[in-house]
C-alpha cells in the first residue's frame, strides 16, 4: 500500500498494520502505548489531533479472531484511550470505528471537534468527509504541532 503521512513522508509498504507494528512505518511522536498484542497511535495519514488507531500486532482481520484474553485486552486499551480523550476540553465525544475490509484489524477512535459539527452534519456519513477535509486543509505547521504535542501528552495519561 502506498501513501504519505500526516509529515509529508511517502511510504510503501504490503500492511499498514504489520508496519507500524514492526516499527517499520514510525507514526507522528511514536507509539503512544503498546500491549502485549496491540499498539496505539495517532493516525499516521489523517491530521486530526487525537485520531488514535488500535493495531493488532497479529495480523488478523477482525477482532472475532481474537482469543477472549486478547479481545478483554483490546476492550481495555480502547477504554483507556477514551477516557484520556475526556481530558482534552476541546473534544465533544467521540465515534469509533471498525472495518474488517482493510486486512488488518485496526480500530479508529475518531474525537469530535466543534469544527466537524460546524462543517458536516454528525453522522456516521460524515466521517469520510471529515477525513478528507483534514487531509486536505489540516497539515499546516502549527496542526502537526498540536498532533504532537497531543501524543504527548496522551503518553503520560496512558503510561502513568
Amino acid at each position: 500500500m502506498k501513501g504519505t503521512d500526516i509529515l509529508g513522508n511517502d511510504f510503501d509498504v504490503e500492511c499498514i498494520g504489520c508496519a507500524l507494528s514492526d516499527n517499520t512505518l514510525v507514526p507522528v511522536g511514536g507509539i503512544i502505548k503498546e500491549t502485549d498484542n496491540f499498539i496505539l497511535l495517532q493516525d499516521i495519514e489523517v491530521p486530526i489531533k487525537g485520531f488514535l488507531v488500535i493495531a493488532s500486532k497479529q495480523h488478523i482481520k477482525s477482532f472475532i479472531e481474537l482469543p477472549k484474553p486478547q479481545a478483554v485486552e483490546f476492550f481495555k486499551l480502547c477504554y483507556d484511550a477514551r477516557a484520556a480523550l475526556g481530558n482534552f476540553e476541546d473534544i465533544n465525544d467521540c465515534t469509533f470505528i471498525q472495518e474488517e475490509r482493510s486486512g488488518h484489524f485496526h480500530f479508529w477512535i475518531l474525537p469530535k471537534y466543534k469544527w466537524m459539527n460546524d462543517l458536516f452534519d454528525d453522522s456516521i456519513s460524515s466521517i469520510r468527509p471529515i477525513m478528507k477535509y483534514a487531509e486536505k486543509n489540516l497539515k499546516s505547521e502549527e496542526n502537526i504541532e498540536d498532533i504532537q504535542k497531543c501524543v504527548e501528552r496522551l503518553k503520560l495519561l496512558l503510561n502513568e
